[in-house]
């Protein structure tokens, strides 16, 4: 309820200076109305209009004529009438000196024009928020005294007792209006200050409500008893684009019968919405006077991505555990491997030696890689220029692999590229990538092709292509799983440790059925 009275006060304020514009014209129009039809009628019948008759033609067109100029401006420039309270209202001196010599020119306090300064008065302290109210009345008062003693001068006696009684009545209440409405004004003030502080606080706390929403990894939607979504995230809208704010929705209607049926409790269903399996938790919001229906969504495929995730960060813990157990029992197996070479020459036994340090390499090689998948974490970025870099990459690759000398090309889209990325990843991926292509490739003077191109204008595209016979549909959907090979001698975790490593770089690793090729997206430096 104050806070209703609160906007009550603020919109009567904003709508304070339009309001007096109209009782300005109002006055106006009315007064010379009736001075016209009272002039009118003053030829027929005398002294109908005695009051009236105490203006002088001259007098009362020179005061509307000055009140006119005011009213014009304060249309043309209302900024003249809200300049602050710094300062007193000028706008409000003008009103309250027009009405003094209105008064002046009726004849004194004894016409009771004077009465009009009382409103101008409750408008200037309403205008000034409730300061200067003490100046505001002292300033009628002197204009009402002034008016006396010019008065009583120019009609050659002293002002009577009446005049001085009148006079003290009519300055009296105009003390007590500026009193009372700088009292109304203050407290107005006071309440438009801590509703401005209130309005900034809640605005604040719906951003940042918003904010934390649209960061949750869930759709949520909140809906009240109607079906009419009062609000929803933007993971909300990427999952359901039909919905909308303040609009109903028939999609929830299962799930909030089922909720209607045990509104208190916290529940949890897998369910189908838009012909879409998730799972929803579901919370009651109470309000004042409404009860609403929150509910998280998921995926069943972003929970099953999300199980899988927590089932490979488990095992990556495990095996970089079995890693470093199995170093050492390695070591000493080839150790006495290398022993029984040197003691042993039959060719049957130089065979399955020849067997087990194929087998010791190739734990080697995966103990390796799960060394540098765990510590994909730790990371070195800095600005890589892609051309240097593959100046250096190449050259080292054909020093393993001379057959590859004249078959791997290089198409560059844009002109210089950097990224930002830790290098030592980078060339990990690249290794994973290159040794990757020339095995499937033909190994002919077509074998590899590399293009560089700038995509959008923050990220960086590298794809890696080959002309072999490209990955199976059946198998493409297992590329990146961990131990996943068709390769004999492969591990299976090369595709799988570069498509982390590019994650951690803030990238990504896909693999490009029509290019038959890998493309790897990595943050572009801006600031060549």
């Amino acid at each position: 309820m104050t806070r209703d009275r609160t906007v009550q006060w603020q919109n009567a304020l904003d709508k304070l200076p339009g309001l007096i514009n109209i009782g300005r014209m109002s006055l106006l129009v009315s007064l010379i109305t009736f001075y016209v039809v009272s002039q009118s009628l003053r030829a027929d019948e005398q002294g109908r209009l005695y009051i009236l008759q105490l203006f002088h033609d001259t007098e009362i067109y020179t005061w509307a004529l000055v009140y006119t100029v005011l009213i014009v401006i304060s249309l043309l420039y209302p900024q003249w009438q809200q300049q602050g309270t710094a300062i007193p209202s000028a706008s409000a001196v003008a009103d309250i000196t027009m009405m003094a010599w209105l008064m002046y020119l009726a004849g004194g306090i004894d016409s009771g024009f004077g009465i009009l300064m009382l409103p101008f008065v409750a408008t200037s302290c309403l205008l000034s928020y409730g300061r200067y109210p003490w100046l505001y009345a002292s300033y009628a008062a002197l204009l009402i005294v002034i008016s006396n003693l010019a008065i009583g001068r120019l009609g050659g006696h002293a002002p009577t007792d009446r005049m001085w009684l009148g006079s003290f009545m009519l300055i009296a209440g105009a003390y007590f209006v500026a009193l009372l409405t700088a009292y109304s004004a203050r407290y107005s003030a006071r309440s438009r200050s801590a509703y401005h502080e209130q309005s900034v606080l809640l605005e604040r706390m719906r951003d940042l409500t918003r904010l934390t929403l649209n960061h949750v990894q869930e759709a949520v939607v909140v809906l009240d008893q109607e079906q009419r979504v009062r609000l929803l995230n933007q993971q909300a809208q990427l999952y359901f684009p039909n919905l909308v704010i303040n609009e109903r929705s028939e999609m929830f209607c299962h799930i909030q019968q089922h909720w209607q049926r045990n509104p208190t409790q916290l529940l949890e269903m897998d369910t189908e919405v838009a012909e879409r399996p998730v799972r929803v938790r579901i919370r009651t919001l109470e309000g004042r006077d409404v009860q609403l229906m929150m509910l998280f969504i998921r995926t069943a495929q972003e929970l099953a991505k999300e199980a899988m995730a927590m089932k490979l960060s488990a095992l990556g813990q495990l095996t970089a555990n079995l890693a470093h157990e199995i170093r050492n029992p390695m070591s000493a197996i080839r150790h006495a491997n290398s022993l029984l070479q040197e003691e042993e020459h039959d060719p049957l036994r130089l065979k399955l030696n020849s067997m087990i340090d194929g087998n010791i390499a190739r734990i080697d090689k995966m103990l390796e890689e799960v060394s540098t998948l765990n510590k994909s974490d730790r990371i070195k970025k800095r600005a890589v220029d892609l051309m240097v870099f593959w100046r250096d990459f190449r050259h080292e690759f054909v020093l393993t692999r001379p057959q590859a000398q004249h078959c791997i090309h290089l198409k560059v889209s844009d002109g210089k590229l950097a990224v930002w990325c830790d290098p030592m990843h980078l060339q990990q991926i690249f290794w994973n990538l290159f040794n990757n292509a020339w095995r499937h490739s033909q190994q002919n003077a077509q074998a590899i092709r590399v293009v560089f191109r700038q995509k959008g204008q923050a990220e960086v595209s590298i794809v890696v292509m080959d002309n072999g016979p490209g990955v199976s549909p059946e198998n493409q959907v297992h590329l990146f799983e961990p131990f996943f090979t068709t390769e004999a001698e492969g591990t299976g975790l090369g595709l799988y440790v570069a498509r982390e490593l590019a994650h951690a770089n803030m990238g990504r690793l896909d693999y490009r059925a029509q290019a038959k090729g890998f493309e790897l997206i990595l943050p572009r430096v801006l600031d060549e």
